[in-house]
């Protein structure tokens, strides 16, 4: 059965700075523990869309995974969609949210994810849901460092 988590995290520097920040999803692997590699295999001229190979390693599970995600950026609303396309995941989508906010910019992504592991049951699939839960929540805080150093860069 799919799980849906939310996670929000408010970054002191702009919206486009912090769209910007997040856009790099080669960057991703610099924030999150998990994720051993990100390639972009594909990404159209006007930067919209993304597709990209993911490896991560869990290593308490002794598992690894890899997967093919499409990101669609929208520059207008400030908002991306991502899906997977292929990949170890029985499911991974969402969307990620950035808004003004009065400090800077509320990120806010919704993912919905299924991972069926064959052994375990609900104790497992807490596990990963904890694991994901914690992933969403370093990117989030990596990117708001990354945008509020190059917002701090940029005023000095």
């Amino acid at each position: 059965m799919a799980e849906t988590l939310e996670v929000e995290r408010v970054a002191r520097a702009g919206v486009e700075q912090v769209f910007a920040v997040a856009r790099q999803v080669e960057r991703f692997p610099e924030w999150l523990d998990y994720v051993t590699a990100i390639r972009v295999l594909e990404r159209s001229d006007d930067g919209r869309v993304v597709i990209s190979q993911w490896e991560a390693s869990v290593p308490m599970f002794g598992l690894k995974a890899k997967w093919v995600e499409r990101d669609e950026w929208d520059e207008e609303k400030k908002v991306c969609h991502f899906a997977l396309q292929e990949g170890d995941l029985d499911k991974y989508e969402g969307d990620w949210y950035f808004e003004p906010h009065p400090e800077g910019t509320k990120m806010r992504l919704v993912v919905s994810y299924e991972y069926r592991v064959p052994i375990g049951g609900a104790l497992v699939q807490q596990l990963v849901r904890k694991i994901v839960e914690q992933m969403v929540q370093k990117l989030l805080e990596g990117i708001a460092k990354a945008a509020e150093q190059s917002a701090a860069q940029r005023t000095s």
